[in-house]
């Protein structure tokens, strides 16, 4: 009886881990509002009915995506973080790394993470800021040590104005649906973040 109900557990996991994955990558395609629950379905390879028995509604589905999303994100962030590369090294994978994020999802998407919504909100909250929080301490802590990050800087100045930085980019009404402008966007705020209007020090 045992092995049984086990079984089952198996079983209900593996139907939402494929649902997960089929929604993303609808989400992923044509924005979250133009994927369907039928069409997620049937890229799962589960009826309609089974989607809305696992997660309830669409809303609740969206939700799950979104912590499935930034799981998977911390755990290929943590891997750069706590690597053997230099700084800069590091530096580079996580912009290349976001910079691809920002190509393959719809703005729509993206939009949803920085949301303030409560719920999406308290997901990003604990999922991602908790769980690599240190692992981004410890990385700008690395840089002071290389000398690429201002060891007149505490830590959590730091970290505040990455929360002011994140802040900022959710008051935006929406991102681009355009995957080029996403990554330019990136591309073009990460020195701005690193270095203010004034450029590199030293220029």
């Amino acid at each position: 009886m045992v092995n049984v109900v086990k079984a089952s557990e198996r079983r209900i996991e593996r139907n939402k881990e494929r649902i997960l994955r089929a929604a993303l990558e609808l989400f992923r395609v044509h924005g979250i509002r133009k994927a369907a629950i039928n069409d997620i379905a049937q890229k799962a390879g589960v009826s309609p009915a089974t989607v809305y028995n696992h997660f309830g509604s669409k809303e609740d589905l969206v939700r799950s995506a979104v912590k499935h999303f930034l799981t998977s994100a911390v755990a290929d962030l943590r891997k750069i973080i706590e690597g053997g590369l230099p700084f800069l090294e590091k530096l580079e994978q996580i912009i290349l790394y976001k910079s691809d994020i920002l190509g393959q999802y719809q703005g729509e998407f993206m939009q949803t993470l920085i949301s303030e919504d409560p719920e999406i909100r308290h997901i990003v909250d604990a999922v991602y800021l908790v769980e690599i929080r240190q692992s981004i301490i410890d990385f700008y802590e690395e840089g002071k040590r290389q000398g690429y990050v201002n060891p007149e800087l505490s830590t959590e100045t730091i970290m505040r104005y990455s929360l002011i930085v994140r802040s900022g980019m959710a008051a935006e009404s929406s991102l681009s649906e355009d995957p080029e402008h996403n990554r330019k966007w990136l591309q073009e705020l990460t020195p701005l973040f690193l270095y203010g209007r004034l450029g590199k020090p030293g220029k």
